[in-house]
């Protein structure tokens, strides 16, 4: 028997007054978590290496030389693709020491630019790896998304899909908004990971709201827009659980809505649903793809930390 939204949303405040009970401060109020977002002194800047990385993907002559060269100036970095590279994931018959190597034979350019990208841009927020929404799920989660985002895309035309880069870019920052979170208020980071833990029927906006007053897709607006990330990234972190987005990044977006709600139903999420599930038939419908569509696409999905 469905739970009516009344009766979710009066289990979900009872949970939260549980949960803030043991919290040692209250929840901050949205204009207080703007502000500390939008305090040089708070925030962490964007990374150079993130910078240069952004520079880079700009460059018409961009190659997977280029590339290494950038990524071997951050020695966790390098290893991190190698690691990936040399997974069973790929298939490499001889393991390579070199990173581009690793980016011609294994990953691709697209994608370790877009792998590259994301760590580099996640890494200064130190956050909780353990949790729904800690840095541990939340990566494995994105790196999934991403591509279950690629395999959907391939079922729509040319002009609509947009490139394999930047779908697995969009996966991997998404929930940027809860990094931060964690990062700059961590006793609301953890209030909120109870209330996601206790509640399996309300939405991850509805609880946002409940527990902070405001959503993380807000909160990564705000850190996307001080770092002037791209617009198409930023449309991503603010929209992507919303199913009646029609900005210009419409297609990108819904792919990652799509995508998200995919894999909470195949208890890959983050605990609780990313979108109301009536909501589903309509990004199916907005983007081309029939329920096999969706379907086949579950089946194909594999990514490097699936094989380890």
């Amino acid at each position: 028997m469905m739970m009516s939204t009344d009766m979710a949303t009066h289990i979900a405040l009872w949970n939260l007054s549980s949960a803030f009970g043991r919290c040692r401060e209250a929840p901050h109020p949205i204009t207080d978590i703007q502000a500390l977002i939008r305090a040089n002194d708070d925030l962490p800047p964007l990374p150079e290496i993130t910078r240069r990385l952004l520079h880079f993907r700009d460059d018409p002559n961009a190659n997977a030389t280029g590339l290494a060269e950038i990524i071997e100036l951050d020695p966790l970095l390098a290893g991190q693709m190698l690691r990936w590279a040399n997974s069973a994931y790929y298939g490499l018959r001889q393991p390579t020491e070199n990173v581009r190597d690793a980016i011609v034979r294994a990953l691709g350019f697209n994608v370790a630019l877009a792998l590259a990208l994301a760590l580099a841009a996640l890494r200064p927020l130190e956050t909780p790896n353990q949790g729904p929404i800690g840095r541990d799920r939340l990566w494995r989660h994105g790196l999934q998304c991403g591509v279950l985002m690629r395999e959907l895309a391939a079922g729509l035309p040319d002009d609509r899909r947009p490139p394999p880069g930047v779908i697995q870019l969009a996966g991997l920052t998404q929930n940027i908004g809860y990094l931060l979170l964690g990062h700059l208020l961590p006793d609301s980071f953890h209030l909120l990971s109870r209330l996601i833990e206790r509640n399996a029927t309300l939405t991850l906006p509805a609880l946002d709201r409940l527990a902070l007053d405001v959503e993380h897709g807000q909160l990564g607006q705000w850190l996307f827009e001080v770092w002037d990330m791209p617009p198409a990234l930023q449309a991503v972190v603010r929209h992507h659980h919303n199913p009646g987005y029609e900005g210009e990044h419409a297609t990108l977006v819904l792919l990652t809505a799509l995508a998200d709600s995919l894999l909470h139903d195949t208890q890959r999420g983050l605990g609780a649903p990313p979108i109301e599930p009536h909501t589903r038939e309509r990004l199916r419908e907005r983007l081309g793809l029939d329920a096999e569509a969706c379907a086949l696409a579950l089946e194909r999905m594999r990514t490097p930390e699936d094989e380890e």
